[in-house]
């Protein structure tokens, strides 16, 4: 019975040893290169100098291929190499992010799908100053209507400047197009990319910023478009990730966002949100020394819905690795 339990034993020290295995060195076990389908004999699978473990677990670039955002810059010489998938908790969006470098400047590209009875498609590039605050914006937005009767229908969008104080806006809407030429102040971005300003930012507990963050939808029913927003970082926290390589937890840093709008006229929002209505968001970055290994974990972002009916909601994104 003895030999038998020592056998039994042994056979299951090489299997652990099996598993954790790491034939190249490159930070991932042969079993996780098996998952992720990288070379577990080479340590930098898609040649960008990257190691595919730093890639994966660091970077949250893909170790298979060497432009993770087709920019057309190798992962390693990319200061935001990510593409990422943001799932929405409460199961209605799912938004796709990258930060593209090239002859445009910096961009933000994001695809948002939202699935609340309707779906509302957006494909947006935002074209950015190098804080992040926003130069233009062009956008497709498709309409997928619930009720059959109801034609569905795409459009495109755009903030344009006319000049250095004043912003054309171009806004496909449920009940078709709305156009607005507005005032528009410096360090102003979209709502939908607030938190990538703070990529410009050194991150340290106890920073704030502020800046502009411009509602568009609002513009139709005659309020003001812009609110003030106040980013603080708070703390560090442990922060759990569940993976395509099982749970990890990274350190990040959390942070408070406040969002205060000017006093609405309307008596709705007076009524349900209050005349001087505040929204309070948090995200969380880990703590990387660069933006390149700084990564937005999770973050809330509000909306106002573009329907008949005004209301204010919020999403909840956590990244899908």
């Amino acid at each position: 019975m003895r030999v038998l339990f020592t056998l039994a034993l042994i056979t299951a020290l090489l299997a652990l040893d099996a598993i954790a295995q790491d034939s190249d060195n490159d930070g991932l076990t042969d079993a996780q290169e098996r998952i992720l389908g990288t070379d577990p004999n080479k340590p930098d699978t898609d040649g960008d100098g990257l190691l595919d473990g730093e890639e994966y677990f660091v970077y949250f670039t893909t170790p298979t291929k060497a432009d993770t955002d087709e920019d057309g810059l190798n992962d390693k010489q990319d200061p935001y190499p990510r593409w990422l998938r943001y799932e929405d908790l409460n199961g209605v969006a799912i938004s796709t992010d990258r930060i593209l470098q090239g002859p445009q400047g910096l961009r933000l590209h994001q695809v948002v799908e939202v699935r609340a009875g309707n779906v509302i498609t957006t494909d947006w590039y935002n074209f950015l100053h190098p804080d992040f605050t926003m130069r233009e914006a062009r956008f497709t937005i498709k309409f997928d209507f619930l009720d059959p009767n109801r034609p569905d229908y795409q459009g495109e969008g755009y903030y344009k400047p006319v000049d250095a104080n004043q912003m054309e806006i171009l806004l496909p809407t449920y009940e078709g197009i709305f156009r607005a030429t507005i005032p528009w102040p410096g360090r102003a971005m979209a709502y939908n990319d607030w938190i990538y300003h703070l990529y410009s930012k050194p991150l340290q507990v106890g920073q704030t910023y502020e800046y502009n963050v411009f509602f568009s939808e609002v513009i139709r029913w005659g309020e003001e478009p812009f609110a003030r927003a106040r980013s603080e970082v708070l703390s560090t926290e442990r922060i759990p990730l569940e993976t395509r390589l099982g749970r990890r937890e990274y350190t990040a840093y959390r942070v408070r966002t406040v969002f205060k709008f000017a006093p609405f006229k309307d008596p709705f929002f007076r009524t349900f949100l209050a005349p001087d209505y505040e929204l309070v968001l948090q995200a969380f970055f880990t703590v990387g020394e660069t933006p390149q290994k700084q990564t937005l974990l999770r973050y809330t972002t509000p909306f106002f819905r573009i329907t008949p009916t005004k209301s204010v909601g919020f999403s909840d994104f956590i990244v899908r690795h």
